[in-house]
C-alpha cells in the first residue's frame, strides 16, 4: 500500500433516508517496490507573493515575522473532489449504461500522476472504458479487460469516440 486517498463526490445524487449519504469512496494506490513515476499533481494557492509570516512563536506570546514568499501552487492533497454525474462524470451517455461511471478527470489525474507519455496504464475491470478513454487522450498506451461483454462493448464505442 503506497498510497490512501479519497475521492470526494461533490454533487452526491443519491440521498440516504436513515443515515448520512456517502459521498467519498477511498482510493488505493497499490506498488511492488517504489512506484517508478510520480508526477504530482499541482493546485493554486489561495495567497501567493511576499508576505509577513510569523515565525519562532516562544511561550512570551510574541509574534515574530519574517518576509517569505508564498508559493503560487501546491502540491494537492490525498482527498480529490470531483463532480459526478451527466456533465460531471463524462459527457459520453452511453457510459451511464454501467452502474458505477467515474469521473473522466478522476482516472485522468491518476493517469496523470503514475505514469508517463508512452508508459502502459493497466485497468484489470474497465467496465464502460474511462480510464482506457484518458490513457489514450494523454498519450497513454492502455489495456483494460472486463468480465462483462455488454461493458467492453461500451468502452469499445467509448474509445472509437475519441480514436479517429
Amino acid at each position: 500500500m503506497h498510497d490512501v486517498m479519497i475521492y470526494q463526490k461533490k454533487n452526491t445524487p443519491f440521498m440516504r433516508s436513515n443515515a448520512y449519504t456517502n459521498s467519498f469512496e477511498f482510493m488505493f494506490v497499490l506498488t511492488k517496490g517504489k512506484p517508478k513515476t510520480f508526477n504530482p499533481l499541482k493546485e493554486k494557492t489561495v495567497r501567493s507573493g511576499y508576505e509577513m509570516v510569523v515565525h519562532n512563536k516562544k511561550p512570551d506570546g510574541i509574534n515574530r515575522k519574517n518576509l517569505k514568499e508564498l508559493k503560487k501552487e501546491k502540491t494537492k492533497t490525498n482527498i480529490w473532489s470531483y463532480a459526478v454525474g451527466l456533465g460531471g462524470t463524462t459527457s459520453d451517455r452511453i457510459a451511464f449504461k454501467h452502474p458505477a461511471v467515474f469521473p473522466e478527470k478522476l482516472a485522468l489525474d491518476h493517469i496523470l500522476s503514475w505514469s508517463n507519455e508512452g508508459e502502459l496504464v493497466f485497468d484489470p475491470m474497465c467496465g464502460s472504458g474511462t480510464t482506457c478513454k484518458m490513457a489514450f487522450i494523454s498519450k497513454r498506451s492502455y489495456l483494460g479487460i472486463d468480465i462483462s461483454e455488454e461493458y467492453i462493448n461500451i468502452a469499445k464505442e467509448r474509445l472509437k469516440k475519441v480514436q479517429h
